[in-house]
């Protein structure tokens, strides 16, 4: 039950921190100049959504799950749950839906590498491993 509790709070302080972190690095992309041969529409996803939000989703939650050893799915859920709980209560849901989806698949990102590195917490020590 410990590793839950310790999985929610992994994706629930990855979401707050993601959101705050966002809205910084979303206004320095979003300064960015784009250049003449890019359509808006690419340079817009790429560039300011990409970097600014999915980049530092993935970066943020990554970390929180890495250094609390949590289980990447509960994780997960949990940093949906309070991004968008955030996003309501500051009253930006309608406009930010794009940096919601941005979020959401840098987060992802990161739970399935997470998951894919770590299957049954492999990398974990052991008793065995102590002894040799």
């Amino acid at each position: 039950m410990q590793g839950m509790f310790k999985s929610i709070g992994a994706g629930v302080a990855s979401g707050g921190a993601t959101y705050v972190a966002s809205i910084y690095i979303l206004g320095i992309t979003n300064a960015m100049v784009m250049p003449s041969w890019a359509p808006p529409a690419a340079w817009d996803a790429l560039a300011v959504f990409g970097l600014g939000a999915a980049l530092v989703a993935l970066i943020l939650h990554a970390i929180f799950l890495r250094v609390l050893a949590a289980n990447a799915s509960v994780a997960f859920v949990s940093f949906v749950g309070a991004t968008l709980l955030l996003m309501v209560v500051t009253g930006l849901i309608a406009n930010g839906t794009k940096a919601l989806v941005a979020w959401f698949i840098g987060a992802a990102l990161a739970s399935f590498v997470h998951r894919q590195l770590r299957p049954n917490s492999s990398l974990k020590r052991t008793n065995q491993s102590l002894r040799d």
